[in-house]
């Protein structure tokens, strides 16, 4: 109860979650504790208030009230303020110096007020009387509202002055106070498991799962539908049969399963979008989606495209269906005779004599008569059509049998029951409503297919009978009326839907006191476990990728997100940032890059380049290319944990691995944004059931972006150059994480996060607790506008966008047109969706301190790699001395170039002028006021030097052609430098945005090499090396060190001088009346009467 402290000098108890004092008074305590945002009720309400009774003696409301009418009299008698309550709000306010008032107010309106009615001063007199009628004070009250709250003036709060020299609550009081507190969690935490475990049960009642599976065993359930190990099939013996055998189950249900795997394969080539087979269209897609309509969400048609990985999971679970079919309903019922054919193994689950009925028992039997009579081991599965077809027909045969009232005479539904049963986690028990529906959702999308594929098999000679043939099998079998297994199952769904929203989660994370540590299901994660395992996965991968898969290359130009340029928009094939024509510059070669690097090196060709077998030529080593690539894989392991962790809230696995690089068919997932790398996922498991689709958004800490950059720019070009050797016309996969043979298979991220925790050395995650710990870290630890960022609700941005929909209305069009179809939102996202992103992401980087942890573990820059390459290069030339001068030697030559004998410098001129040419120092800032003559300092030392040349770097084109003017007024000739300008002169005058630009990079170096760059002068801001001159007229001497950090200076000189406008004055006043009227009069009135109105310019804010 940390929220309630006892202050024994007032007798009060203060809710610091209120800022107001708890009454000791029955009503109006109980009150309090009841309401927002305390919202106590029953045991533990009652439990608070006899704990608040226990600390002592408290005043009651009338004495609260004569003890501020007592402080307020303190203050007229002796002039002493009181002493503030710790934990209640301090406000700005105003008291009454009239004799013998305890008037008090925050509102200076109400003392004027108080003034004229009680005291009779008119507002006339009021003016004239101003200091002397009230006092500006601090405001405190005991109480929390009211027609009338009664405050007192305290005294300015001490900075030594701190609650804990307030008495504090007996140990007896805080042991109270924390076991009260856990009951209360513990009253919450039971109150919501209760709730959840009821919802979960009344889910498995409904479905009458329970009834279904007594008496069975967890071994019974999970090996009636567990999938046979895919291993070689066993010869054939004289009978042509296994081992001479004339029976073997395992044989026949692997040829199954392998043939049922090829059919489901094949399905999906007649709905893949990428497919030259596709036989699906929009009209088609909505009839087998028409089972929605007036059900839940919207019909959006059927969604054929499924991720590798969730493909994989789905035709898992229709092939364990049909594995369960064979073992229970088809095998069940058959019984030994004297030979000993077809003896059961294995115990399976008991069923009733109607499940196997004639439709599927015909089709299985007609499988099982292939598998026998033919030589089966001689046709591979996958290439036997007619085993195929007959899987279809038993499939078909599955999906469109009737139940009637008994919905387990069904395989399906009765497989649905066995699944429910989870694997883990212990015996008996079910699995959650929301995971459950995944397995629902697998069954309903997969037979969709399989109901695709038997239209248009059975209409092969006429494609155009397809969607009626479509229509009448979806409408009597597949639809929620339909007294069918699918007809129940998608009632199910619905049912488990809702029954998902509103359930609470089983497990909680619980947090340390101090807020560091949280628990969640047994491991214990502190904060700077995220820190350490950041840092040591990127440790290992900036090594890989820098030192063993780009050689420790010094040559190469890095990859950094901040000078790279990106089109969000386009979306032909192929394209990726390293097409855009704005980074040409950077890009250029890095395709080859690292093969001319292996060209280059002795000790590289050693390793790559051998011999060709035939001994014509050489050739790249099989055994390096295995090597590189066994590099390269490690090296996306750990770049996957560091996006996993890094870029704010995790995205699901499946998403994660479908990540590609460039356009395919589909448009690309890393594109850079804002100066970071941006990951751009669409895709939410619910998006059939809802009929949205659900955009993901990810921002990477700008050092892990930049490493995926370099990888991306160097790596994978150097990767399809050693895949075209083995396969001439092969193309590298679009996927980032993908190797030979297609893209990672699921549970990677959670194998690699495992991986990665044991090589930090912190507790074991996954990718489901992780996800868990991360939820609880935002709800934790950021605020209320942070989470609308993370958008943990799904209903984030409607208030951003109310203000849009007014103004699509003064547009004349509806909300969704004027967004979408007018410049504002590009395809791939909406402007409001990336920038609630940013900041999301923003957070998370900045409360881990990414940045931070990464800083120096970088890849050096281009900018360090050049200072290193000078560094080198003068320690083998000869320094070129510079000309001493003096100070009489600068003002001989300012003299003559402003064409004034008696000019003088001004002090800051001549302190400017010394550090830069009399006793020159590298980083110099010159702060002098407008007009203070800052461009003379650089102008003389221009006009002065010999043979060198100063570049002066300015903010704007307007700008530049004002200083090209005054140049050429004092007799100096500047030059504008443009791209591919290689001129010299003593003074170089270039924009802001050109300065960043590798040909200007060029042109300096090149004055560097040449011991011709004398200084640079930079207007306003930019860093370069060699001497900088930093000049401003507003920065105040409290931000001198932030300026400094930001600008990465070190120990600058700094010379300052008064910035002081004698010719611009500010006035600040008031005045009574309508505010348009009182603000024309009296801006009038003081105009005339205070300005020079013949010379003097005004502006006016109100």
């Amino acid at each position: 109860m940390s929220e309630f402290t006892y202050d024994a000098n007032h007798l009060v108890v203060v809710c610091r979650a209120c800022s107001s004092c708890v009454s000791p008074t029955t009503r109006w305590g109980q009150r309090h504790l009841r309401e927002f945002p305390h919202n106590l009720r029953g045991a533990v309400h009652k439990a608070t208030t006899e704990l608040l009774d226990g600390y002592g003696r408290r005043r009651s409301l009338d004495e609260l009230k004569e003890e501020v009418r007592r402080l307020n009299l303190q203050r007229i008698d002796s002039g002493q303020l009181a002493q503030p309550v710790q934990g209640l709000t301090r406000h700005d306010g105003f008291y009454c110096l009239r004799p013998q008032c305890i008037y008090c107010t925050r509102n200076l309106a109400n003392m004027k007020e108080h003034l004229r009615v009680e005291h009779r001063l008119k507002a006339a007199q009021q003016k004239t009387m101003h200091g002397q009628l009230w006092k500006e004070c601090e405001l405190q009250t005991y109480f929390k509202g009211g027609n009338r709250i009664n405050y007192f003036a305290v005294a300015p709060l001490s900075n030594t002055q701190d609650i804990t020299q307030l008495p504090q609550a007996t140990t007896t009081q805080q042991d109270q106070e924390r076991q009260l507190k856990e009951d209360m969690l513990f009253e919450k935490i039971s109150k919501d498991v209760e709730e959840a475990t009821k919802d979960q049960e009344e889910a498995a009642k409904r479905t009458g799962f329970p009834s279904h599976l007594t008496g069975l065993k967890d071994e019974e359930i999970y090996s009636s539908y567990q999938l046979p190990k895919v291993q070689p099939l066993r010869k054939a013996g004289n009978d042509g049969r296994s081992d001479g055998r004339k029976y073997d189950p395992e044989s026949y249900l692997t040829h199954i399963v392998r043939a049922a795997e090829s059919l489901l394969r094949d399905v999906y080539r007649l709905c893949s979008d990428n497919s030259k087979e596709r036989k699906m269209t929009q009209q088609r897609a909505n009839i087998l989606n028409s089972f929605y309509a007036g059900a839940s969400g919207q019909s959006d048609g059927f969604r054929s495209f499924k991720n590798p990985s969730t493909l994989t999971k789905y035709f898992a679970t229709f092939k364990q269906l049909l594995v369960y079919y064979y073992n229970v309903p088809y095998n069940m019922g058959d019984k030994d005779d004297d030979d000993g054919e077809r003896s059961v193994r294995h115990h399976f689950t008991s069923t009733q004599p109607d499940q196997v009925l004639p439709h599927e028992r015909r089709a299985m039997d007609k499988i099982m008569a292939i598998l026998e009579d033919r030589a089966m081991f001689h046709i591979p599965p996958e290439e036997n059509h007619e085993l195929k077809g007959w899987i279809r027909k038993l499939y078909m045969a599955l999906i469109c049998q009737m139940v009637g009232s008994m919905p387990f005479r069904s395989a399906v539904l009765s497989f649905c029951a066995m699944i429910s049963r989870r694997k883990s986690g212990g015996s008996g028990l079910w699995e959650e409503a929301g995971n459950y529906n995944s397995h629902l959702s697998a069954l309903t999308w997969t037979a969709q297919l399989i109901i695709f594929d038997y239209a248009c098999h059975q209409n092969q000679d006429d494609e155009d009978r397809i969607p009626a043939f479509l229509t009448d099998v979806c409408s009597k079998t597949f639809q929620q009326l339909a007294e069918t297994p699918f007809g129940h199952i998608l009632q199910w769904r619905l049912y488990l839907f809702k029954v998902s929203k509103a359930a609470i989660a089983m497990h909680q994370a619980r947090w340390s006191v101090d807020g560091q540590n949280m628990t969640f299901r047994g491991v214990e994660l502190r904060m700077s476990h995220i820190e350490q395992l950041v840092a040591s996965e990127f440790r290992q991968a900036h090594s890989l990728l820098y030192d063993k898969l780009m050689f420790k290359s010094n040559e190469l130009v890095p990859m950094q997100s901040w000078r790279l340029r990106d089109d969000l928009d386009t979306e032909d094939a192929g394209v990726s940032w390293l097409t855009n024509k704005g980074n040409t510059e950077l890009v250029q070669s890095a395709d080859i890059a690292l093969l001319g690097m292996i060209q280059g090196s002795a000790e590289l060709r050693r390793m790559f380049i051998i011999e060709a077998k035939d001994g014509d030529g050489m050739m790249l080593s099989v055994k390096a290319i295995a090597v590189y690539e066994g590099y390269v894989q490690q090296f996306l392991k750990q770049l996957l944990v560091l996006c996993h962790i890094t870029a704010g809230q995790p995205l699901r696995e499946p998403e994660l691995l479908s990540i590609t690089w460039c356009n395919t068919a589909r448009m690309r997932h890393v594109y850079i944004w804002e100066k970071l790398v941006l990951i751009y996922t669409q895709y939410h498991k619910g998006q059939q059931q809802s009929g949205l689709y659900k955009d993901n958004v990810r921002f990477l800490p700008r050092a892990i972006g930049d490493m995926l950059l370099d990888y991306i720019a160097y790596v994978i070009p150097l990767q399809q150059i050693f895949l075209r050797q083995q396969q001439p016309k092969a193309l590298i996969s679009p996927y980032l994480w993908a190797k030979t043979g297609g893209v990672w298979s699921d549970g990677a991220v959670t194998a690699c996060l495992r991986r990665a925790c044991a090589r930090a050395d912190i507790p074991s995650l996954h990718t489901a607790n992780w996800c868990q710990m991360s939820m609880s870290i935002c709800k934790e630890k950021f605020g209320g506008g942070d989470r609308a960022s993370f958008d943990l609700e799904g209903d984030a941005g409607d208030d951003e966008e109310s203000e849009l929909m007014a103004m699509a209305e003064q547009s004349n069009h509806s909300y969704r047109t004027f967004n979408q179809a007018y410049a504002g939102s590009s395809t791939l996202t909406m402007n409001v969706l990336l920038h609630r992103a940013y900041k999301a992401s923003s957070s998370w980087h900045s409360f881990f301190r990414f940045d931070r942890i990464l800083d120096g573990k970088r890849p050096r820059g281009m900018s360090e790699v050049l200072s290193l390459r000078v560094m080198d290069a003068a320690k083998h030339s000869q320094a070129r001395p510079r000309k001493a001068y003096s100070e009489s030697d600068l003002l001989d030559a300012a003299r003559k170039l402003y064409s004034a004998p008696d000019l003088q410098f001004r002090a800051g001129q001549r302190r400017g002028l010394v550090a830069m040419m009399v006793k020159p120092v590298e980083q110099l800032v010159l702060i002098l006021g407008t007009g203070s003559g800052k461009t003379l300092v650089f102008l003389v030392g221009t006009a002065v030097a010999e043979d060198r040349t100063t570049i002066l770097v300015i903010p704007a084109v307007a700008l530049r052609g004002d200083m090209v003017s005054r140049c050429r007024e004092v007799g100096i000739q500047p030059l504008v430098w443009t791209i591919g300008c290689k001129q010299k002169a003593s003074l170089v005058i270039v924009s802001a945005e050109a300065a960043c630009t590798e040909g200007f990079m060029d042109y300096v170096r090149t004055l560097q090499f040449q011991q011709e760059l004398d200084r640079i002068v930079i207007d306003e801001a930019h860093l370069i090396r060699t001497q900088t001159i930093w000049l401003t007229a507003t920065l105040p001497p409290a931000m001198e060190e932030e300026f400094v950090q930001l600008n990465k200076l070190v120990r600058p000189a700094i010379i300052r001088e008064s910035t002081n406008r004698p010719n611009i004055q500010y006035l600040v006043d008031t005045a009574e009346g309508d505010i348009f009227d009182r603000a024309a009069t009296h801006v009038i009135d003081s105009w005339s009467k205070g300005l020079d109105r013949s010379n003097g310019k005004v502006i006016i804010y109100c």
